[in-house]
């Protein structure tokens, strides 16, 4: 009977967010061997890139607001991680001189849902999160890697404690930290243990 408790408990905690966070893909081996190469990383805001339809004006208005702040601090949380990795010698926000990493890309969903209505209801009020982030040569603009990333809230009964801490935030900053685990190891750095 513990046995089987036990068993039931990992699998709650194995489904408790879907999705995937994603490795390190390019068209070329040379593309993607080229990452260890660079010194410096800048980290530009990511673009909105929501495609999804809109009920009306008063949700396409929620959803370029929480756009807008979500692809600031997504983009914070994946230059705070890649200072924190020191694989670069100089990670920046915004354009520096010389060659350099530029991680860009998109967000495509930043849904907060509802973090009382997940706890009270189980299986609606979810959060969603996706985004594809790019690689490039600050000089040539050539595309050197991306890493897909898509986490989502599941639903788990009324009351559950892991409803609370799956928020948007948490799954972006889940993601940082994946986008910074796929450039130490292309720098061939031993990623850290969480």
């Amino acid at each position: 009977m513990r046995l089987l408790r036990l068993a039931a408990a990992t699998c709650v905690l194995a489904v408790a967010a879907c999705g995937t966070t994603g490795s390190l893909k390019s068209e070329s081996p040379e593309a993607q061997r080229q990452i260890a190469d660079y010194d410096q990383v800048v980290v530009l805001d990511l673009a909105a890139n929501d495609l999804r339809p809109a009920r009306d004006a008063v949700e396409s208005a929620a959803r370029a607001q929480n756009m807008a702040e979500g692809r600031i601090m997504f983009s914070d949380a994946i230059a705070e991680q890649l200072t924190k990795s020191g694989v670069f010698t100089t990670v920046s926000r915004t354009p520096i001189p010389g060659r350099s990493l530029v991680v860009t890309g998109t967000i495509d969903i930043w849904e907060p849902g509802n973090v009382a209505t997940r706890v009270l209801v189980g299986f609606i009020g979810k959060s969603n999160f996706a985004a594809t982030i790019e690689f490039r040569d600050s000089e040539t603009n050539e595309l050197l890697g991306t890493v897909k990333g898509d986490r989502n809230s599941w639903p788990l009964p009324i009351g559950a404690s892991s409803n609370v801490v799956q928020t948007v935030e948490f799954f972006a900053n889940e993601q940082a930290r994946n986008v910074s685990s796929e450039l130490i190891k292309a720098k061939g750095g031993k990623v850290p243990s969480k």
